[in-house]
């Protein structure tokens, strides 16, 4: 063993001359296949082994105080020596689990388990005990963290111990006359998310079987494809239309908690912060800083609060929404259209589109609006299609020219048939 002997200051030393000596190779070993995987095997247990350092060294800054000395959370001083947030929660999970949990403790030491898995099998003990209210150290979680230990060590992935997990905590909790099946308790459910460092929002749920129940029927019912009106195959693929089912049941959501439902405004309100002298661009209360684009598309058919603030943040005007279809004008554009123009979703899920955008003249009147869903109105913002009003005051779609090199006005998707109708937009 390399270092042997070797302490304190010493493997200090020795560690950042190995770092130093492994960084400026070139090329770890000759091409040769079982050398290649030779390496990759021992590179990926020395990451596993100085994770386990990394997981017991947090487990002692937080037993010695250190971190409150410097004055920052455990999670802070981890962030801060250049730890990536999500990696330095694990640590702290692991550091703690391995302070009691003596199997897990061997194998953080070995380097026979990735961080990943055994966070996992923490992970899943800890699910176990509260669900059970067994201790950690009582002989079901004892018995628990070697099967665990043993689901990984056989090729268990880091989603598959944590079922195994579950499965161990629906089938020990107390069987009481009146209590309610884990599985069916929604005083147990979680919804968490958190925003990447691309700037999208990335969640995770924990439902009870009546919730998940519903969600799930709910996203089948709304994802199913929809064929195009000459029959030919709805293009995404099925988690894409799932998630833009997920987003149009958001819609119906928010529109239903209005008493004008399909006629009226969304009812929930997007505050969006604009920097008078645009030296940045506008931000959302909850997701930050937006594009250009994202603003224009928003401005559409969402009902905004625009907040001017000046150099120093501070609010300097409000402007209010006037600028929504609404009433008598939004019933007749549903009436019209039935649905989305481009690819015949139901009204319920479009938003009104001005055809000339609001921000270069255009007026919330019949004629100067229609029908899209969330993804085809990004479409029509984004991908170059353009919509004019015809002489019949219906909405025709011009694709682009990558689709259509004559650029051909199609019209809208109600008014389609199997056979070729003759333009009459231009």
């Amino acid at each position: 063993m390399y270092g042997e002997g070797m302490t304190g200051g010493s493997n200090i030393e020795y560690a950042d001359r190995l770092v130093d000596q492994l960084g400026t190779q070139r090329t770890v070993v000759a091409d040769v296949d079982s050398e290649i995987v030779a390496a990759i095997r021992g590179a990926v247990a020395l990451r596993a082994v100085v994770d386990g350092v990394l997981a017991r060294l947090t487990s002692q800054a937080e037993r010695v105080g250190v971190a409150k000395r410097c004055g920052m959370t455990l999670r802070e001083l981890l962030v801060d020596n250049g730890v990536a947030p999500a990696v330095a929660s694990r640590l702290i999970r692991l550091g703690r689990a391995t302070e009691v949990l003596q199997a897990l403790a061997r194998h953080s030491r070995d380097g026979g388990m990735s961080a990943e898995h055994l966070d996992a099998v923490a992970r899943g003990i800890d699910h176990v005990a509260r669900r059970t209210g067994e201790t950690l150290e009582s002989d079901l979680i004892t018995g628990l963290e070697h099967r665990l230990i043993s689901h990984a060590l056989s090729g268990a992935s880091p989603a598959e111990i944590v079922d195994a997990a579950r499965t161990a905590a629906i089938t020990h909790t107390p069987a009481e006359p009146a209590a309610i099946p884990v599985a069916e308790d929604p005083a147990l459910n979680e919804v968490g998310y958190h925003q990447g460092d691309d700037g999208r929002l990335h969640g995770a749920f924990d439902l009870d079987v009546a919730t998940g129940e519903r969600l799930i029927t709910a996203l089948d019912k709304a994802s199913k494809p929809r064929p195009r009106p000459d029959g030919t195959p709805d293009e995404r693929s099925a988690a894409r239309r799932r998630a833009d089912a997920f987003g149009q049941l958001l819609e119906l959501a928010t529109r239903g908690l209005s008493p004008d439902a399909l006629s009226g405004p969304p009812s929930t309100e997007i505050v969006v912060t604009v920097p008078l002298d645009r030296s940045e661009p506008s931000h959302l209360t909850w997701l930050g800083p937006i594009s250009d684009l994202t603003a224009k598309l928003l401005r559409c058919d969402a009902k905004l609060l625009g907040v001017g603030v000046d150099l120093n943040g501070a609010p300097v005007s409000v402007a209010a929404d006037t600028r929504l279809f609404t009433g008598h004008a939004r019933k007749v554009v549903l009436t019209r259209d039935q649905g989305c123009i481009k690819c015949g979703a139901p009204a319920s899920w479009c938003d009104v589109h001005h055809i000339t955008h609001y921000a270069d003249g255009g007026t919330s009147i019949v004629d100067n609006g229609c029908l899209l869903c969330r993804s085809c109105h990004t479409a029509v913002h984004t991908a170059g299609w353009d919509i004019i009003m015809g002489h019949d005051r219906h909405p025709w779609l011009i694709p682009p020219a990558a689709i259509d090199p004559k650029r051909t006005s199609l019209p809208a998707y109600n008014r389609r048939t199997l056979t070729e109708v003759e333009p009459i937009a231009a």
